[in-house]
């Protein structure tokens, strides 16, 4: 017969529910990440790449980047168009964008506008051209 070792003293009742208790709160941790944790990081991970995005990507030419950058550039020409539509792509690629915009002016002018937004090294650039076609008069009298 083996001799019996009467050191290891038997489990407290108390040490019993704790390793339940965290035995049943260990899977509730998890449940909470799952729950809270994995939405949390890919909305995390969506506003991370939209903010890269700019680095990356050039903007297209009725996107919001680009009409704001208009409005800087006609906000320093003190030129308020009524309206930025309807503005047409005239080429796309990877490396470079080519825009066109006829935009009309409270005065009943219209701004043609070219436009293209390409990569200089690591940052994307923009260069524009601004024409103003005076107002249509409708006088018909000769």
């Amino acid at each position: 017969m083996a001799p019996e070792n009467w050191s290891q003293k038997p489990p407290s009742r108390g040490a019993a529910r704790r390793t339940a208790a965290t035995a049943s709160t260990v899977p509730s941790y998890r449940l909470a990440f799952r729950l809270i944790g994995i939405p949390v990081l890919a909305v995390a991970g969506v506003l991370l790449y939209s903010g890269l995005r700019d680095y990356f990507v050039l903007p297209g030419c009725d996107s919001t980047r680009a009409k704001n950058t208009l409005a800087d550039v006609f906000r320093e020409l003190n030129v308020a168009p009524q309206r930025f539509e309807p503005i047409k792509t005239i080429s796309a690629s990877k490396d470079e964008v080519v825009c066109n915009a006829a935009l009309p002016l409270a005065d009943g002018a219209t701004l043609n506008v070219d436009y293209r937004f390409f990569w200089q090294g690591n940052t994307a650039n923009m260069k524009y051209s601004i024409s103003r076609k005076p107002a249509q008069s409708s006088d018909t009298s000769r």
